[in-house]
């Protein structure tokens, strides 16, 4: 299965932005992302165009359908379902200290 391509990511800047920012956050990729060395967050173009946001929690992959463009009501989902997986990740706090020399 293909990754999406980037120009069909462009409505997605935001929540981008939001998660770059969290601590431990590496961007192996662009729109592929990682938290320490365990996979976090990527996606993947399928039939017709559609596309599908892959985010790993501790032990399991979640597949959220994604429209586009994104309306403010699946941003907001995503970003909640975004944020409650990457609290599932264990240390995550460490891997940010570790990567930049300090916690946020």
């Amino acid at each position: 299965m293909a990754y999406c391509p980037t120009e069909m990511l462009e409505d997605l800047t935001d929540v981008f932005a939001e998660v770059r920012a969290w601590s431990g956050i590496v961007e192996k990729k662009p729109h592929v992302f990682y938290v320490g060395s365990q996979p976090f967050l990527h996606f993947h173009l399928l039939l017709e165009g559609r596309r599908r946001a892959d985010i790993k929690g501790r032990t399991k992959w979640v597949q959220v359908s994604l429209r586009r463009p994104i309306s403010p009501s699946q941003r907001k989902a995503l970003l909640r379902r975004l944020r409650a997986l990457y609290a599932e990740k264990p240390n995550r706090a460490a891997a940010g200290a570790s990567r930049r020399g300090g916690l946020r």
